[in-house]
């Protein structure tokens, strides 16, 4: 495959719909069993229970913030008031929402949803691992995890909080920790910020069907099938995966082999191309838009490599994720993330998660940014998407930072694929 010569691409716009739902929490009230949660009778909230949501899924959402050691992933949806809503009937349907929404079925984990008291939306989600000590209670790092992911998502703009805990061990003891460090950590730190209002609490084993959830409040229910679920269907229409577990999900970065170190990258970069950037991003491009029925060779993974570590063809690489092959772009480079090691498989890697926050999909952008500040914490690219997710940056801004890419692109003299206009960008 010849990656020093420049492709022209045809293809047509793929567009994507979004889908929206209304959610209206029921559910009868029960008695928790005692060995997994005491129940919290609350006469405040109880008396919000009929009160309505809305879940937009799809990729027009807004993207994630992310913290990379705190909690790996999570997605924010935007609001779009003109798209038709799809009514779901119960805090079940909800519940079952939560794959879809995190792009995998989690286990031991602290999901976080945020909830829009005048819009009634849900907007960001947040996972985190469930960590437990010996006796039961949760772990110094997971109260650290949670409380820095409500830090963040308030950074947001979150007022009022769901909380749904994941986890088939006894939370006699972790359950009234978590609800104690959620109101600890949601306390306004002004006089000018009100608190962050704490909904509820939901327990369940597994997001399986028939398992049965439990809130805080005392009531209870089945979970309904979330293979099935509303907002499941919405991922297949708009061709996401929702992966069985989030091991799935991060395998798609998993280093593979020995690995092309940097060394190797820069040698390759050098001799195939001089160091020309033209002549690199035009490697780039061809490889994102040559149809290939084999992996890349070691070879041309260095000289892609290596291409990585030039800024201008890195910026300029970015844009290839407004483009009808930003699918292509971002599978090439979860490849050479693989297989690349230290500073080029950063650059992959950031470049992945890029194209995931630029489509609203949280939980590969958290993943692949772990990735990229694994292979090097000094790389400065990852730190600055990270810092700047951290912060609540909208993906808007990082489509204007894209855009730049296309710029640099023509200034290069090398001409990316047609840019996507059906499909909306996150936000």
């Amino acid at each position: 495959m010849p990656l020093r010569n420049q492709s022209r691409v045809r293809s047509e716009n793929r567009g994507k719909p979004i889908t929206r739902f209304t959610v209206a929490p029921t559910g009868s009230p029960c008695r928790s069993p005692a060995h997994r949660c005491p129940v919290m009778p609350d006469p405040v909230h109880n008396a919000q229970r009929g009160e309505r949501f809305v879940i937009k899924l799809g990729m027009s959402g807004a993207a994630p913030a992310v913290s990379v050691r705190a909690f790996r992933e999570h997605s924010i949806m935007t609001k779009h008031h003109s798209d038709p809503a799809m009514k779901i009937d119960s805090l079940g349907e909800l519940l079952a929402a939560v794959p879809a929404l995190l792009g995998f079925y989690p286990t031991r984990s602290v999901v976080l949803l945020t909830h829009d008291e005048v819009t009634g939306r849900i907007g960001a989600t947040a996972r985190t691992d469930l960590g437990l000590n010996r006796s039961g209670g949760l772990r110094k790092d997971c109260r650290a995890h949670i409380a820095e992911a409500v830090g963040l998502l308030r950074n947001q703009g979150a007022d009022r909080l769901f909380c749904v805990a994941v986890d088939d061990r006894p939370l006699v003891r972790a359950v009234p920790a978590l609800l104690q460090l959620l109101e600890d950590a949601g306390r306004s730190r002004s006089a000018v910020d009100p608190d962050l209002e704490i909904l509820d609490v939901v327990l369940v084993d597994r997001m399986t069907a028939g398992q049965r959830w439990v809130c805080r409040h005392g009531e209870s229910g089945p979970l309904p099938d979330p293979a099935s679920s509303p907002a499941m269907l919405a991922a297949v229409i708009e061709g996401r995966t929702v992966h069985r577990s989030r091991a799935e999900l991060t395998d798609q970065l998993a280093e593979e082999g020995p690995g092309v170190a940097a060394d190797r990258c820069r040698d390759a970069a050098a001799y195939e191309a001089d160091g020309d950037p033209c002549e690199l991003l035009a490697a780039v491009v061809g490889a994102v838009t040559a149809q290939r029925s084999a992996t890349l060779s070691d070879a041309d993974v260095a000289l892609l490599g290596g291409a990585l570590l030039d800024v201008a063809v890195r910026d300029a690489a970015m844009a290839l994720g407004l483009t009808v092959m930003a699918d292509e772009a971002r599978l090439l480079f979860a490849e050479l993330a693989r297989r690349l090691r230290g500073t080029p498989r950063a650059a992959a890697a950031t470049l992945v998660a890029a194209a995931g926050y630029l489509r609203g999909d949280g939980p590969l952008t958290g993943i692949a940014l772990d990735a990229a500040l694994t292979a090097d914490r000094r790389y400065r690219g990852a730190q600055l998407l990270a810092h700047a997710l951290a912060a609540g940056m909208h993906p808007r801004e990082l489509r204007i930072t894209a855009e730049i890419g296309m710029t640099v692109a023509r200034r290069l003299g090398v001409e990316l694929p047609p840019r996507d206009l059906e499909f909306p960008l996150a936000g």
